[in-house]
């Protein structure tokens, strides 16, 4: 786990402290090594790569980057882990025995493979999570690649006479060439979503790197400030249009695949030479990756959970039932209230970007338990999206017969029964951005029932949801007519996952220099999942069945049974006493004259949350998070 960052153009004067200063802005993501590499292309153009270093995989100085391939050809700059690199190092030695290998690192096998390979075959045959660029002296181009799922960050964008990416746009920011200019689209997405959606940013000229997807810039396109050539290597989509319910074995037989997938993925993610836990929640997801780990990889497994200030949001004692049921060596942190408002401004500001899901912030604090034994954690991440796992999954059962447009409308048109501003709202996760300068007329309207009788006359006259760009760029995804009720995981697994789940670990971990891996999320285990027969997977009920039955097998039922719980705060009393004095002087310090708020508007369900009269957590902490970004930025709508 590392983090990457450079920038392509025209040579400057300062480019050696933007690079400093870009490298001190990601120390946190690797604080074992930094190093620089610059490429002149001609007197005029050159190229910067940078990178720092979390040490896992052969920790010695013969696994630092930038990294060169062994012809000279190629330089990359890489985070993230490619689990089958053994595998992978195998078939080259059997091609070209005479190659002499530097290092033990993936990196290094990563480089080898594509020099034998070529890019895209080499990609194909990655099992991991990675982001990383790719500098080929030879044809003038640079690559930007980003993992199949979307687990590992990867920004890029013009800024004046600079190509500029990163992992995270703390890099950006410390770039002298940056503009601070916010795109307002993403602004408004992040309001609907609690992130910022896709490919957006919340900087004009910045975007992400989607997952599944190779960028190509010739150095020309850089000089000329063109787009990339974009490549898919794998496509969510596809496999779902290809795989879907081919499985025809029996259910028994099923069980025994998977279970098998899982141990092997299980397996290829334990390999580190740096220690190793989980976090274990005691909910379904966490305990059989920390279940396979103790009975398959055979070894001592350190577990961390968080327990909760709140009754009915603990679920420490649950994970202690199964640490002590598996044998794992476990720790438990029982945060109390003082502890974590005295954090909470600390924490959300470790988000580069707007980020309003609140389990971001146990989310932090079981990293940083887990750093102080550990360097890297298993998690169950990606369970639920492709095990049928949410609660509110089952809804959409109801909608079999709907179409995409149908379904997404009529999910929108519930929560505003419900919201007094439609649409800001995290666990509706089926929302699309509507118009952006429609939605800020929303928000700075003073009548909420006017709002109301708006959103739905409009959704009306432009037929179930609002087609912005985003829509359309969303609606490309997949088809669901042709995928049946089960599409709802996969959408999430294209928007949720990568947008809020994906963040939120990513940087929380990272934060306190701690790997994340996710065995659910090898693309083997994603593929057979959806190859499954939905009855395999959601029947009478009972959710994530196959993953049940499979852990079973090594925790007794009585321990696991109980309804979801999720990772939360208390966030809706908290805005109203320990939280209410700093969140009120981020709300009432909104100019009256701001252009992107309506401050009466934002007052006056502020008090209503007071009083007790409505509930507005998810409204007010978006608003809360985004005007704090703005605050910390000097951002000014005014």
């Amino acid at each position: 786990m590392c983090g990457i960052f450079g920038f392509a153009g025209n040579r400057y004067d300062a480019k050696e402290a933007d690079l400093s200063s870009m490298q001190k802005s990601l120390a946190h993501r690797g604080p074992d090594h930094f190093d620089f590499f610059t490429f002149t292309a001609s007197q005029d153009f050159e190229v910067n790569f940078g990178h720092v270093r979390l040490s896992i995989i052969d920790t010695s100085n013969a696994g630092s980057q930038p990294m060169h391939s062994h012809s000279g050809r190629y330089v990359i700059v890489f985070n993230g882990e490619i689990y089958n690199f053994l595998d992978i190092k195998a078939e080259i030695k059997s091609k070209k025995p005479e190659i002499k290998w530097n290092s033990n690192s993936d990196t290094e096998v990563l480089l080898a493979g594509i020099e034998l390979f070529g890019l895209n075959e080499c990609i194909s045959k990655l099992v991991g999570m990675f982001a990383f660029a790719l500098l080929d002296k030879e044809s003038q181009k640079v690559f930007l690649v980003r993992d199949r799922i979307g687990e590992k960050p990867l920004y890029y964008g013009y800024q004046k006479d600079q190509f500029i990416f990163s992992s995270e746009i703390k890099a950006f920011e410390a770039h002298s060439k940056f503009e601070k200019k916010i795109n307002t689209q993403a602004a408004v997405g992040f309001l609907l979503r609690s992130c910022v959606p896709q490919s957006l940013s919340i900087y004009q000229n910045v975007n992400k790197v989607a997952p599944g997807k190779i960028l190509e810039f010739t150095f020309e396109d850089i000089e000329q400030k063109l787009q990339p050539t974009e490549f898919t290597y794998w496509s969510l989509k596809d496999i779902v249009h290809k795989n879907q319910n081919s499985f025809k074995g029996t259910y028994e037989e099923a069980i025994n695949t998977l279970e098998n997938i899982l141990i092997r993925s299980v397996q290829n993610q334990s390999i580190s030479d740096v220690p190793l836990g989980a976090f274990l929640s005691g909910g379904i997801d966490s305990s059989l990756v920390c279940a396979l780990y103790k009975k398959h990889v055979n070894s001592n497994l350190f577990t961390f959970t968080i327990g909760m200030p709140e009754p009915g949001k603990n679920e420490a004692v649950h994970a202690e039932k199964v640490a002590n049921t598996i044998g794992t060596m476990h720790e438990a942190k029982y945060l109390n209230t003082e502890e974590i408002i005295s954090r909470v401004d600390e924490i959300i500001n470790y988000w580069d970007e707007p980020f309003a899901d609140s389990s971001q912030i146990p989310t932090f604090f079981v990293s940083e338990l887990a750093k102080k034994r550990i360097t890297v954690s298993l998690s169950g991440d990606g369970a639920d999206e492709f095990g049928y796992g949410y609660t509110d999954y089952p809804i959409y059962k109801q909608y079999k017969g709907l179409n995409l447009i149908s379904r997404l409308g009529i999910k929108r048109l519930l929560s505003i029964i419900g919201n007094n501003i439609p649409g800001i709202t995290r666990n509706n996760r089926f929302k699309k951005i509507s118009n952006f300068a429609y939605l800020l007329n929303l928000l700075r309207s003073n009548n909420l029932n006017e709002i109301h009788a708006k959103w739905r006359n409009k959704f009306r006259e432009e037929e179930l949801p609002l087609k912005t760009k985003y829509i359309k760029e969303q609606d490309k995804f997949l088809n669901v007519e042709d995928l049946g009720f089960d599409y709802a995981g996969y959408y999430d697994a294209l928007a949720y996952l990568p947008d809020d789940i994906m963040v939120k670990v990513d940087r929380a971990a990272m934060a306190v220099s701690l790997e994340s891996r996710a065995p659910f999320l090898d693309h083997r285990v994603i593929e057979f999942l959806i190859s499954l027969p939905m009855e395999y997977k959601y029947e009478n009920g009972i959710s994530k069945k196959i993953l049940k039955d499979i852990l079973y097998k090594y925790v007794p039922k009585d321990i696991i049974d109980r309804p979801k719980q999720g990772f939360s705060i208390p966030l809706t009393e908290w805005l109203r006493t320990e939280l209410k004095d700093w969140a009120f002087k981020i709300i009432n310090s909104i100019p009256p004259d701001s252009t992107f708020w309506n401050k009466n508007t934002v007052l006056k369900i502020w008090n209503e949350h007071q009083n007790l009269s409505k509930d507005h957590t998810e409204q007010l902490w978006n608003i809360i998070v985004l005007e704090n970004f703005f605050k910390k930025r000097d951002i000014n709508f005014n």
